[in-house]
């Protein structure tokens, strides 16, 4: 991984907000980071704190009647908002892609595995049917799926949920994209089959100088396979920095809640530790910190809205308790 090349992607106070009969709800409010060539970022953080919608955003999936109201999106120093939808087209699925959380939904059942690769490949690039089945071939290997060119030949039913998954893996790394967008990518399956995906993008993003958001609500997972890691609390993060720093020195305390609930990290015989309450309703959410309900290390003070501030290098909370206020 080089440290020093430009950016892949930066994301700058991306405010992504739903219109609804009820009110706006602030899906994303004001995220930023920046991700290297071949850097791997978690997103880490309860169901509604706005992860998948932060990717939606950044791959320009977002329909009415929601918005990206505010923000920028650079991707290989380009404004991904400001560019039109036809543009943006030829972008997803060429230069950013992205794996679902579900490949039995993902693939569609009535199509040959090969046929779904290849016109993967046919919408991007000037491909012969031989070549992009030679192509898909090699995509198959790459992913390890044994017997490649047999198992071209068939349905997404005869696969394993696992080996489904791979072959998302392949469709995503078809066309050899800067950027992969991974939304839960191993929910369906089981822990050992997990840590198998897992470390197979890993692999892969790392020899191809791919940059890959990983987004999910485990954190014991974030701290396994990324390099940095941003937690997500309705829809703002109040916690991001490098993985060894996060985990061994987590600095909020949602992000302390979240690790301190990881199974395995505790005395024997003691109970797991929950964080109290629920996500707050993300519409009419009061000028304060939104944690502050469920936070017991919360004063005065938290009744203002806490903004990122860097405490150690690399390494931004938004708490006051831990900014020396």
């Amino acid at each position: 991984m080089n440290t020093q090349a430009s950016p892949v992607l930066k994301v700058e106070g991306l405010r992504t907000h739903f219109f609804t009969r009820k009110g706006v709800v602030k899906a994303v409010d004001d995220v930023g980071f920046t991700l290297g060539p071949g850097q791997i970022m978690g997103l880490v953080g309860e169901s509604g704190a706005g992860k998948s919608i932060t990717g939606f955003s950044i791959l320009g999936l977002i329909d009415p009647p929601g918005r990206i109201v505010a923000g920028k999106i650079i991707f290989q120093g380009e404004d991904l908002i400001a560019k039109p939808a036809s543009e943006l087209e030829k972008i997803r699925g060429n230069r950013i892609s992205m794996v679902f959380q579900d490949p039995q939904t993902s693939l569609d059942p009535v199509f040959k595995i090969g046929y779904q690769i290849t016109e993967a490949l046919f919408v991007h690039h000037d491909l012969s049917r031989a070549q992009a089945r030679d192509r898909a071939e090699q995509l198959l290997r790459l992913v390890g799926i044994p017997s490649p060119a047999q198992r071209l030949r068939d349905y997404p039913h005869q696969f394993s949920g696992g080996m489904r998954q791979r072959v998302g893996i392949a469709i995503a790394m078809a066309s050899d994209p800067a950027l992969i967008i991974a939304d839960e990518p191993t929910t369906a399956l089981d822990v050992t089959i997990q840590a198998q995906v897992l470390t197979l993008m890993r692999r892969l993003v790392q020899q191809k100088g791919t940059a890959m958001i990983l987004i999910t609500h485990d954190i014991a997972l974030v701290g396994q396979f990324c390099d940095r890691i941003g937690v997500m609390y309705a829809g703002r993060l109040v916690e991001k920095g490098a993985k060894e720093e996060v985990i061994t020195r987590p600095l909020h305390p949602y992000t302390q809640g979240l690790i301190a609930s990881i199974p395995g990290r505790q005395e024997r015989r003691r109970r797991l530790r929950q964080i109290p309450g629920m996500m707050p309703n993300l519409i009419g959410l009061p000028e304060g910190c939104p944690f502050l309900p469920r936070c017991d290390q919360a004063g005065e003070d938290c009744r203002q809205r806490p903004a990122l501030a860097e405490v150690a290098p690399g390494h931004q909370v938004a708490c006051f308790r831990r900014q020396g206020r």
